[in-house]
């Protein structure tokens, strides 16, 4: 009788492709993690950026005594509810006027970038991406203002890959707390 020691070519083809199929499965797993994960850095790139340009403006809403100009008009009150792409406020304490703007592709404060330019831009897409509003009760102009403010902040990508792109719209809303008519 003789021995046999060795394996069959069915046997051989059948292990190599179980191992074709798990390290398919296994790869797939990996990229997509990995996607997954550049993804996630991305977006929260876009909500930091963001997160900071909002606090910083409606910082300065809080502290200002008054509008100068909403839009590059000039306003006496809130009352009518002036929108535009810029606006001016009055803060004493921070020695006199800061005017915030969306133009181009940033939103700036005094002429400075809120926002790093190399990596991050204002979606302006359409004239209501970035805007400034200020509102008053229309029967009293006494009453503070509140300032609503919108954005949307676009990773700049040069690839056209979906996990490497990121937007992220803001809002929000500040009451003018040392309001002075």
């Amino acid at each position: 009788m003789k021995k046999n020691s060795g394996y069959t070519i069915v046997e051989l083809l059948a292990v190599v492709t179980i191992l074709v199929a798990v390290t398919g499965i296994v790869s797939a797993l990996i990229t997509q993690t990995l996607r997954g994960s550049s993804r996630t850095n991305i977006t929260n790139q876009v909500s930091q950026a963001g997160n900071y340009v909002s606090s910083a403006i409606t910082n300065s809403i809080i502290v200002a005594e008054n509008v100068v100009a909403v839009g590059g008009d000039d306003i006496i009150d809130c009352t009518q509810k002036p929108t535009g792409n810029s606006i001016e406020l009055f803060v004493s304490q921070k020695g006199g006027s800061i005017t915030y703007s969306c133009s181009g592709d940033t939103i700036s404060s005094n002429s400075a970038s809120l926002i790093d330019t190399n990596r991050l831009r204002v979606d302006s897409s359409d004239s209501s991406a970035c805007y400034f509003t200020c509102r008053q009760q229309s029967n009293d102009p006494y009453t503070p203002p509140v300032i609503e403010f919108g954005f949307t902040l676009t990773q700049k990508s040069e690839t056209a890959l979906f996990d490497k792109r990121a937007s992220a719209p803001f809002n929000t809303s500040a009451l003018m707390r040392n309001y002075k008519k």
